[in-house]
């Protein structure tokens, strides 16, 4: 029932200054509630593991952490008289999803007669599909984005090879006069509209790579890049300039030499 508290290395870095834990036993620190302050005294000093997904967007000034106090002073109503939360830690070679299920049923057993009382268990694997689950959402959401913005560029290109295969008639007719075959001709402007797709994809690499690392930088979470998502991102981008480029590439390819080079 000590009013005593052990609180993290960050706290003590931010209050009292950098790596000072000892000196911090004995301070105290001031627990703010909406009635009322409690006090306590640090008797203790915990190193804070980041935890969680990518871990905390927070600064380090900002982050909080846990502090622990003996659970008979909290039950003195300075916290909740009751227990909000409570962490099992299995064997080694339990079953997780088993224990998860027979905690359950013996929870709802207990409580079976109390409609105002809710209870939930749940495991790291549980929280883990729930996150998978919410990521898959938002990788689905952003393939159909990603999916527009690829049709949209892609019809950009398809037009602009459209307004070449125009503005060079008389170019390709003299190359059909000179001998080129229908093939060549294809060729050459699928060459060009693969060309234009994998410039726009390698910038869109450097500029994603230069922005991931900037907000890795300045959020303090961990970024990965990945050279295989790097190389199917370029080769998508080509794919996207062949098969956008193969129409005004075809249209190029049947013009008729001689009404090409009487083109004006």
């Amino acid at each position: 029932m000590s009013r005593v508290a052990v609180v993290s290395d960050r706290l003590v870095n931010n209050m009292f200054g950098q790596g000072r834990n000892e000196e911090a036993l004995g301070r105290q620190v001031r627990l703010y509630r909406s009635d009322n302050i409690e006090i306590f005294t640090i008797i203790g000093v915990y190193r804070h593991e980041q935890t969680g997904f990518g871990g905390s967007f927070a600064s380090e000034r900002d982050m909080s952490t846990n502090i622990f106090i003996p659970i008979t002073t909290a039950r003195q109503d300075i916290l909740e008289k009751n227990h909000s939360s409570i962490t099992v830690v299995a064997a080694r070679d339990a079953d997780i999803r088993a224990l998860t299920d027979e905690l359950q049923e013996y929870f709802d057993h207990v409580y079976r007669n109390n409609t105002d009382f809710n209870l939930t268990i749940a495991n790291m694997g549980s929280m883990l599909d729930s996150m998978l689950d919410m990521l898959g959402t938002i990788t689905i959401a952003i393939a159909f984005i990603a999916a527009i913005s690829l049709l949209v560029g892609g019809i950009g290109v398809m037009n602009i090879m459209l307004v070449s295969v125009t503005e060079r008639t008389r170019e390709i007719g003299t190359r059909k006069a000179l001998g080129a075959r229908n093939f060549h001709i294809r060729f050459q402007f699928l060459t060009e509209a693969v060309i234009i797709t994998a410039v726009g994809g390698l910038i869109g690499i450097v500029l994603g790579t230069v922005i991931g690392i900037s907000l890795s930088l300045n959020f303090n979470a961990p970024v990965t890049i990945s050279i295989p998502v790097i190389l199917g991102s370029a080769a998508f981008s080509m794919i996207i300039g062949i098969f956008f480029g193969l129409y005004p590439a075809n249209s190029a390819a049947k013009l008729d030499p001689i009404d090409a080079l009487r083109y004006e």
